[in-house]
């Protein structure tokens, strides 16, 4: 039986409460900011970031409305311009040191993000035509290994080793969930994290992040500037926080209060019990996307609800792992909560097609993990 009418409400419920906390918690950690430093309007970063919230509800709907399986020419088209971008941010001028942005006056856009959810869709749709071919090498060799060591050596080339890993990562779950032999998936990971350390070495500029990191797992209180921050904002929190819009870390001390810190502005105005409801949030969104990989109509519909719900879910993991001092800083945002405009478009796109397949939620079926 399959039922081609609802999607799962308890997922849109899901991601509603967080982009909901998100815009309340960018407006209290960037009023500050845009008010005194930039002398603009206090809601400035939210008005920005309600206008991306427009675009990306225009794009869940469509994609949630859309049926999955015509998203294959899509895919490929997406993969291809995504990677053009990549190419393209590298003659850019640098935004923070880094080429990560493509900015169209007051539009800032992040290629690494685009490539890696198409990846994802060109990955789903090649595992399903390639069948049980994918446990031969020659198979998995063409295209994903070639496309990953291009992808992989431009993103090197911007610097962004946390896009990098999310993107590896994703794919190897992908690749694992297919059936894909461990050798195989040793054969890429190894010689990946042995490319990534020398880079990191050689070029010097992530060598400070990693020495910062291991100096913090010592002492949180001796990393980086910035993870110092954060560890006083979650400190200053204790259990209740200090009250909304009662936060002093965003007051030019903390780096980033409304982007990749934004977590640590919520540990220190809302207190211990709000970073906990925020992880069980997402822990609570993570068992939903499973739920629909699992009763999905079709190996398609499978590995695309899980592939894109473990991409968010990684990204709130490395996200909150930096902020706790549990993992150097990479640069990669809080989903739904962060503010960024291609951040919260590709992770709602990425809901809108988990919300898709779970319209067309098969009963009958239920896959094992393992």
């Amino acid at each position: 039986m399959t039922d081609r009418s609802k999607p799962d409400f308890m997922l849109i419920a899901i991601v509603l409460i967080l982009v909901f906390l998100g815009m309340i918690m960018i407006y209290s950690a960037s009023a500050i900011l845009a008010d005194f430093k930039m002398k603009k309007d206090s809601s400035f970063f939210l008005i920005r970031q309600l206008s991306w919230l427009i675009v990306s509800s225009a794009g869940l709907f469509l994609l949630m409305k859309t049926d999955y399986h015509r998203l294959k020419k899509i895919s490929y088209v997406c993969l291809f311009l995504s990677a053009i971008f990549l190419v393209l941010v590298l003659f850019l001028d640098p935004t923070k040191g880094v080429k990560r942005w493509i900015r169209l006056g007051p539009i800032g856009f992040q290629p690494s993000e685009f490539f890696r959810y198409s990846f994802i869709l060109f990955m789903s749709f090649t595992l399903v035509k390639k069948g049980e071919k994918i446990k031969q090498f020659k198979h998995l060799l063409l295209p994903y290994l070639v496309i990953l060591g291009v992808a992989g050596l431009l993103l090197l080339k911007e610097p962004h080793l946390g896009g990098l890993f999310t993107l590896v990562l994703s794919s190897l779950i992908l690749l694992y969930l297919s059936g894909t032999k461990l050798r195989y998936l040793l054969f890429i990971t190894v010689p990946a994290i042995v490319i990534g350390l020398l880079f990191v070495f050689v070029t010097g500029y992530e060598k400070d992040r990693i020495i910062d990191y291991a100096k913090a797992l010592k002492d949180p209180l001796q990393g980086s500037y910035q993870l110092k921050q954060a560890v006083l904002s979650m400190g200053n929190g204790g259990l209740t926080g200090v009250g909304l819009g009662q936060g002093r870390q965003k007051l030019f001390f903390l780096p980033e209060p409304h982007t990749d810190f934004i977590l640590a502005t919520i540990g220190e105005e809302g207190g211990f019990f709000w970073v906990a409801g925020i992880l069980i949030l997402f822990f609570l969104l993570a068992w939903r996307g499973m739920q629909i990989s699992q009763r999905a109509p079709d190996l398609l519909g499978y590995y695309l609800a899980f592939g894109l719900t473990f991409t968010i879910f990684i990204n709130f993991l490395i996200n909150s792992g930096v902020v706790l001092g549990l993992l150097p800083t990479t640069g990669i945002p809080m989903p739904f909560l962060s503010y960024g405009g291609t951040s919260l478009f590709f992770n709602l796109a990425g809901v809108g097609i988990i919300l898709n397949i779970s319209r067309q939620r098969d009963f009958k079926i239920h896959r094992r993990l393992c």
